[in-house]
């Protein structure tokens, strides 16, 4: 099974080059690595670990370098690989040992642990059976399992409900992840920052250009995209998201340019026809509140000025969409 890695980076030089010695100690070899650099610490042959590598240069915007990557790989899979990664070396093998036992499987990841307070997590559980209910009533996302202990009906009642629903996406838009049990599991949105597609998938369905140089949201409306089963996950194999700080946005204007994809999606991608705009609008109302009583003003500015785009269809993403326009930055 031929691979070819396409790589967005921009003034990482140090990460990328640990990935690079990462993807070169791969038990399971790659055909091609593509490096897609809008920076200018250019790498130099030195820094190449006996890899086949491809480099192209690129604008700043990581949806833009993606599909530049895709477009110029060989391979019929592709791993899409975030330049702050780290990749153990047994990583893909298990990737493609699954492929090739399940061929209904055009897209596959394992878990990306991030750290947390110290820890490494790929799912954020919810404890709490306040916090449970709020998601509940406020259709917001869920990334994790359900873990409250609480017995009374209400919370027995809610549980039962996202057991029958599983993996999926909320009719406010929002992506419900709670069951991750098994050896795989399979859910239809993804951060696709380590996941290894079918080009044609890809190419099926491309990353937006139109939204901001950093991508916030891009990965899903990539995933509804898909034309197959879903996103496979497999919970044997890991990767490290180290979260480098070079070229990585606040929360606040993360969360508000996260809103306005979703908004930008809900309004012109036909796989979310069954999303409801009043009911996405009141998940923004009930993210206000949440960021209001725990006393983070500036995430409740950024949900403010979110809440007043979307209700108001202000939405700049999908004005400057209109008018075919790309690499668009909202401000706060």
């Amino acid at each position: 099974m031929n691979i070819s890695v396409v790589i967005p980076t921009y003034n990482r030089k140090k990460s990328l080059v640990a990935l690079l010695n990462n993807l070169h100690n791969s038990t399971h070899p790659v055909e091609e690595v593509i490096i897609v650099d809008a920076g200018n610490e250019q790498l130099t042959n030195a820094d190449y670990p006996g890899l086949n590598i491809q480099h192209l240069s690129s604008i700043p915007s990581v949806c833009v370098q993606r599909n530049m990557g895709i477009r110029a790989a060989r391979s019929e899979w592709i791993f899409l690989c975030d330049d702050d990664i780290e990749v153990p070396a047994d990583y893909l093998q298990k990737i493609s040992t699954y492929i090739q036992e399940h061929g209904e499987a055009g897209a596959v990841s394992g878990q990306v642990l991030q750290q947390e307070n110290g820890k490494w997590m790929a799912t954020y559980p919810v404890y709490s059976a306040k916090q449970l209910i709020i998601r509940y009533v406020f259709g917001l996302s869920i990334w994790g399992e359900i873990r409250c202990t609480s017995d009374n009906l209400l919370i027995k009642r809610i549980k039962r409900y996202y057991a029958r629903k599983g993996n999926h996406i909320a009719r406010s838009g929002w992506p419900v992840i709670t069951d991750f049990s098994g050896d795989n599991c399979t859910v239809p949105v993804f951060g696709l920052g380590a996941s290894v597609i079918r080009k044609s998938w890809l190419e099926y369905s491309p990353y937006d250009e139109t939204l901001d140089k950093n991508g916030i949201g891009d990965n899903y409306g990539v995933s509804i995209g898909f034309p197959g089963t879903g996103i496979h996950i497999l919970n044997n194999a890991f990767v490290y998201h180290h979260q480098e700080r070079m070229n990585r946005l606040k929360h606040p204007l993360q969360y508000y340019r996260r809103v306005l994809a979703l908004d930008y999606f809900i309004r012109t991608k036909k796989e979310l026809k069954n999303v409801r705009r009043i009911s996405f609008a009141w998940s923004l109302f009930g993210n206000s509140l949440v960021f209001l009583f725990s006393g983070n003003w500036l995430m409740v500015d950024a949900a403010k000025k979110a809440f007043f785009q979307v209700v108001f269809r202000k939405n700049p993403y999908a004005e400057a969409a209109a008018c075919d326009k790309k690499i668009i930055e909202p401000k706060l």
